[in-house]
């Protein structure tokens, strides 16, 4: 609130105030199609206070870290504002805010295009935004 004039939050209140996107439909249709057998979908995260590192540390093995790939979505341009006109260090936007992603599905990689495909028929726009790697249960945003 302190970095934007309130003129400003005035004139992008449809944005700021925009209601949080409820996905408990679509994410219970993606577990009951892909984890069947077998647990295909192994994570699930949504990216709220704490926002990526916290959150998606959660929900990690303790022998595995999450690799975040921060140009594989474009943030919507609110954020970009509050970072530019805020001075706003990168990882403290990650940690603050969601940039734009709202909830996180950790799959196996072989059906990631199938889970991006089954939620978009659900008009839930997702992409891979990451990877599993080995690791100690952290998080990194690269």
């Amino acid at each position: 609130r302190s970095v934007l004039s309130e003129a400003e939050m005035k004139r992008m209140a449809n944005e700021l105030l925009k209601p949080t996107r409820i996905y408990v439909k679509p994410v219970l249709s993606a577990l009951a199609q892909f984890n069947k057998k077998e647990r295909l979908i192994r994570g699930i995260s949504h990216i709220t206070g704490g926002a990526f590192y916290d959150k998606i540390a959660r929900i990690l093995p303790p022998d595995i870290d999450a690799v975040i790939h921060k140009c594989s979505w474009d943030a919507p341009a609110i954020f970009k504002l509050i970072q530019c006109k805020g001075s706003v260090p990168d990882a403290e936007m990650y940690h603050t805010l969601n940039m734009g992603i709202g909830m996180v599905l950790v799959v196996k990689r072989d059906i990631a295009a199938d889970v991006i495909g089954f939620l978009d028929t659900h008009k839930v726009k997702a992409c891979a935004i990451g990877e599993a790697v080995k690791g100690k249960k952290r998080v990194f945003i690269v």
